[in-house]
């Protein structure tokens, strides 16, 4: 006798798995809401950025006064300093690149530390010389006088000639406020210096018989 095994049929015994629907819970709106808010924040911080890359690209470098300033002092480097800033247009400011177009000019009104230089407070219109001060013109012959002598620069102004002491000769801090070669003498300059009232009469006096000598010295240095 022949026994006859019949196979299952496909599929037969074999069970059917559902994967589950996956439901989002409650609180939709509120994700929208903060994706929303999100993308606000992100978009108002670039925009920031910009707008501070463009004041940024506003500044320009202008000349500051590197100490307080008095009207009718003269200009020296060592009064000036440039500083990255940004300016209204209706300001008046000398822009960093003609720093040493305005050395030895005077000033129309004072400025002080860290204040912009006004391009309308440079001129010869102010109350100059200032109180205290005057100013004396002398002819100085080749060897009186330092080779890279200019304008602005500070000097201690050598009186030859007179009795001097046991220290030596006297010497009076001064401002170069302009200087010109002399026409008339090669080698020579004619110099205008800005001087204490106090010296001045002594120093027109020996200027006039060709007794004194120039000497720079640092624009805080003493005589």
């Amino acid at each position: 006798m022949v026994e006859t095994t019949t196979a299952p049929p496909p599929g037969a015994g074999r069970q059917t798995q559902h994967t589950p629907a996956v439901r989002l819970s409650g609180g939709g709106g509120k994700r929208w809401r903060w994706l929303v808010l999100a993308l606000t924040l992100t978009t108002a911080g670039a925009l920031s950025g910009v707008i501070a890359l463009e004041r940024l690209d506003d500044r320009t470098g202008i000349v500051v006064a590197d100490a307080d300033l008095p009207a009718g002092h003269v200009l020296t480097m060592d009064d000036l300093r440039v500083s990255d800033m940004s300016v209204s247009a209706d300001i008046s400011f000398v822009a960093a690149s003609r720093l040493e177009e305005v050395v030895g000019q005077t000033l129309t009104l004072p400025v002080s530390e860290g204040g912009v230089l006004p391009e309308s407070a440079l001129g010869a219109d102010a109350e100059f010389p200032e109180a205290e001060r005057a100013l004396v013109g002398a002819v100085l012959t080749a060897g009186n006088y330092p080779s890279s002598l200019g304008s602005g620069a500070a000097v201690s102004v050598v009186v030859n000639g007179e009795e001097q002491s046991e220290a030596g000769p006297q010497a009076y801090l001064a401002l170069v406020r302009s200087l010109t070669p002399d026409p008339g003498v090669e080698g020579a300059i004619v110099v205008e210096l800005l001087v204490s009232s106090a010296d001045a009469a002594r120093i027109a006096s020996a200027s006039s018989a060709g007794r004194i000598s120039l000497v720079q010295v640092h624009p805080r240095g003493g005589a």
